[in-house]
């Protein structure tokens, strides 16, 4: 991705600084929808191209699908949520397929499970802002920069959307 898509994202991230959600639901939908398609590029560019390499990074995705499935179904509150998802990321800096996995398969399912998670915005707003610090803490150690630089871009625009204006 150019710096130009980044500059670009971000303009669009900011321009929703002083709207509502509710009454601009379809531009944080549209921005948002932008974010998830620079994630995408990025990481179509960084799948492995060796079928084996490509089937130990699935396969390790699918365990940390049922893990975090694990977390948002066993735990009502934001604190409990952390603390079981805290050692996936760590692992994720020692074991770089382990974090491959994560960011470049599983990130947007959890994001995704977070935005729905509990019936308080102010939870999830919490717990999002957790993920995207862990997500963009070990994608700076293992991703490209432009990819940590997604995740942050990303990270601001959850603040606006959860955001009380």
């Amino acid at each position: 991705m150019e710096d130009n898509n980044l500059k670009q994202l971000k303009q669009s991230i900011e321009s929703l600084q002083s709207k509502n959600i509710d009454e601009y639901q379809e531009s944080f939908e549209k921005v948002e929808s932008e974010i998830v398609q620079q994630k995408v590029e990025v990481r179509n560019s960084l799948m492995p191209d060796n079928n084996q390499e490509d089937e130990r990074i699935k396969d390790i995705a699918n365990k940390l699908n049922e893990h975090i499935k694990t977390g948002f179904s066993e735990f009502e509150k934001v604190d409990e949520i952390l603390n079981y998802l805290e050692p996936a990321f760590q692992r994720g800096k020692v074991d770089k397929a382990y974090g491959r996995a994560l960011l470049l398969l599983v990130e947007n399912t959890m994001i995704e499970q977070v935005k729905i998670h509990f019936e308080h915005s102010k939870d999830n707003a919490r717990l999002m802002d957790f993920i995207l610090d862990k997500l963009i803490e070990l994608s700076a150690e293992i991703m490209p920069d432009n990819y940590t630089e997604i995740l942050r871009l990303e990270k601001r625009f959850f603040e606006l959307r959860y955001s009380e204006k």
